[in-house]
């Protein structure tokens, strides 16, 4: 309704300043009209009066023809006739009314009409015909007409031109407002309902508004730009389902590459199980036990196959690879679980592992088997980083405000740190600013990808947090996993 409204106001405005113009320059033209009208009117009865009275000056003398020309303002209707004497001798009734320098055309036997105001603001058309009397001197009849008729006409004429004036105004303020409304707000309307639809992600309804004009191509160009833009949703949407297939492939690829470095110290780990439960197995069937001493190896066989049956469950869990769903995580039994699945790999490669538990609850909203698969390899990591063995150290604190290292800015609220902490020769500073990039990797050809550190920071990331890394040469290194801790853990 704006736009209506500032195309309307802009054409009546033009309406107005043409036809007040307009009205104007009418105006003006009528009063010069009236103007030259009343002074033939003068001019023609000062003639008949200028024959008259030269007869009867002529006959009767200068009284006789006075008395005329007074006697004849009760034929002259609106004009005032009188007798004035042009020389400077003029007796004080007869002095005319204009000053005389603009009757100097007098004494050349010429008409002279002149418009005079007085003092009280009423104006006058004074017009003189000159008359030489048989004595010579200079004289003439003086017409004068108030121009308060002229005034009223003009007044009347403004009068009527505003009143037309506030017509027009009326009448097409209602009629732009009924094309307007037709033309332009219903159109607007839906094209700005549209704009909307699009906006908010709904490609599914075409525009509706026909026509020859600019409005209706308009619509055309933005139900175009609606198919190309869900066309473009649904390239997109293809092309991120695929990405993130890609990606949980490639996730899942190196959980399956972590996973191949904990089978070696399964391995070691199932061996006595098995050995016990081979050794049972054989006392049982000798037949030579008692029934007590068969029951407790019967009751130890079966503790030792659940205590397989975990551990090949926890490394079941870890390969599988499920669909990626977020949810609230107790990071204290996260890594836990994380530490029970490094133990044998640990006893293997001499590495004691140091997990000081946790006293408080520390609750992230993430996807466990994600998290999980960062700290195993954050800590895989750690481990190989000490071949000669050494303390492998795992930490949970809180930190309030922490400061972001790649961007360095303040990240405001509770965050959580898991702190993954080895002994091992560090990370030089050459390589310290491209340990997160794919495929970089300081490992011999065979021990590595490279792409662990990536796929750990980028889930990191997906959970709204980021990895920082302390590293010395030949000092260790400290990699720290910060996530916003989910309002309702409990504080310490």
């Amino acid at each position: 309704m704006r736009l209506t409204l500032k195309i309307t106001t802009a054409i009546l405005l033009g309406v107005v300043l043409a036809f007040s113009f307009h009205s104007y320059l009418s105006i003006q033209r009528e009063r010069t009209e009236l103007k030259e009208r009343l002074g033939l009117e003068a001019l023609h009865l000062g003639q008949s009066l200028r024959v008259m009275m030269t007869n009867i000056w002529a006959i009767g003398g200068e009284q006789a023809a006075l008395r005329f020309l007074s006697h004849s303002n009760i034929a002259s209707g609106a004009f005032r006739v009188r007798w004035v004497w042009l020389d400077r001798e003029a007796e004080k009734g007869f002095q005319p009314q204009a000053p005389r320098d603009k009757l100097t055309d007098l004494s050349q036997k010429k008409e002279v009409s002149v418009f005079l105001e007085t003092p009280a603001g009423r104006d006058f058309l004074v017009t003189y015909l000159p008359i030489t009397t048989d004595r010579g001197r200079l004289g003439a009849i003086e017409l004068s007409k108030s121009l308060d008729d002229l005034h009223g006409y003009v007044q009347e004429s403004l009068r009527r031109s505003a009143l037309l004036m506030v017509a027009t105004v009326a009448s097409g303020l209602l009629l732009m407002a009924l094309l307007g409304s037709l033309w332009i707000n219903r159109p607007v309307r839906k094209l700005a309902e549209q704009a909307e639809r699009i906006g908010s992600g709904d490609f599914s309804t075409a525009v509706d508004v026909t026509g020859r004009d600019e409005l209706a191509g308009l619509a055309l160009a933005i139900d175009r730009m609606r198919c190309q833009l869900a066309a473009s949703r649904q390239a997109e949407k293809e092309a991120n389902e695929a990405k993130l297939q890609a990606l949980e492939k490639l996730r899942h690829t190196e959980r399956l590459a972590t996973l191949g470095h904990l089978s070696a110290g399964m391995a070691h780990e199932l061996g006595t199980p098995l050995n016990v439960i081979s050794g049972r197995a054989k006392l049982i069937s000798q037949q030579e036990l008692s029934a007590e001493e068969t029951s407790r190896s019967a009751r130890i066989i079966g503790e030792q196959a659940e205590r397989m049956s975990t551990i090949i469950g926890q490394l079941l869990d870890f390969a599988r690879r499920g669909q990626a769903r977020k949810q609230p995580v107790e990071l204290g039994g996260l890594i836990k679980g994380v530490t029970e699945l490094l133990a044998p790999t640990c006893r293997k490669q001499a590495v004691e592992l140091n997990w000081p538990g946790s006293e408080n609850a520390v609750i992230v909203n993430a996807d466990p088997g994600q998290l999980q698969q960062v700290l195993l390899n954050l800590a895989m990591n750690g481990i190989q980083a000490m071949p000669d063995g050494g303390i492998l150290t795992l930490r949970l604190k809180r930190e309030e405000n922490p400061v972001r290292p790649d961007s360095g800015t303040t990240e405001t609220g509770l965050w959580c740190a898991v702190q993954v902490e080895d002994q091992g020769q560090g990370i030089s500073s050459e390589d310290l600013p491209h340990i997160f990039d794919p495929f970089f990797t300081t490992k011999d050809v065979g021990q590595g990808t490279g792409l662990g550190l990536s796929i750990a920071y980028g889930i990191v990331e997906e959970h709204g947090g980021w990895i920082d890394v302390a590293a010395n040469p030949g000092q260790g290194s400290i990699f720290s996993v910060f996530l916003p801790e989910t309002q309702g853990g409990e504080k310490s």
